[in-house]
C-alpha cells in the first residue's frame, strides 16, 4: 500500500496517539496497583474478574480502589490491542513491538488473575509487578517507534 506524504503523516499521528494513550494507561495501572498494594487492599476484591458486588461500584466502598485498578487495566488492555491492530494494518515500523506488548498485556492479565486466586502469594505478586514494568517498557518502545528515525540524511523519514 503506497501512501502519499500526507497519508504517512496521518497514519504516524494516529499511531503515535494510540501508543501514547496505551503507555499512559499502563503507567496508570501500575500506579493504582502500587496504591492498592500499599493500602493492603490487594484482596479487597477476592473474586476475579469482578468484585463480590459485581458491577456496582460505590465511591466509599471497600472494593473501590481495586475495582478502579481492574477497570483501568481493562481499558489499557483494549487500548494496547487496538494499537497493535493498527500497527499490524498500517504502521509496519512498530508492528513487532506492538505485538509483543499485546502478548505481555495478555500474560499480565493472566498473572493478575493468579495473584487474586493465590491470595497474594509473594512470588506471583513479584512476577505480576515485574511483567507490569516489562509491559510499560514495551509500550514505551512502541511509542518511541512512532517517531521518524533521525539519521541526518534528508530522506530518512
Amino acid at each position: 500500500m503506497n501512501f502519499t506524504g500526507r497519508q504517512k503523516v496521518e497514519v504516524q499521528g494516529v499511531f503515535r496517539l494510540l501508543s501514547f494513550v496505551s503507555l499512559g494507561l499502563i503507567f496508570a495501572v501500575i500506579i493504582v496497583g502500587a496504591f492498592v498494594s500499599a493500602r493492603g487492599q490487594g484482596l479487597s476484591c477476592s473474586d476475579w474478574p469482578l468484585c463480590p458486588t459485581g458491577f456496582s461500584l460505590s465511591l466509599g466502598g471497600e472494593h473501590f480502589i481495586e475495582y478502579v485498578h481492574r477497570i483501568i487495566a481493562l481499558i489499557g488492555a483494549i487500548s494496547v490491542y487496538v494499537t497493535t491492530i493498527y500497527a499490524i494494518k498500517r504502521f509496519v515500523k512498530a508492528r513487532t513491538a506492538a505485538t509483543i506488548t499485546s502478548i505481555a498485556v495478555s500474560f499480565q492479565i493472566a498473572i493478575g488473575m493468579l495473584v487474586v486466586l493465590s491470595e497474594l502469594q509473594p512470588l506471583i505478586v513479584a512476577v505480576h509487578t515485574g511483567v507490569g514494568v516489562l509491559t510499560l517498557a514495551l509500550a514505551l518502545l512502541t511509542f518511541i517507534l512512532s517517531y521518524p528515525v533521525i539519521t541526518g540524511h534528508p530522506d530518512s523519514n
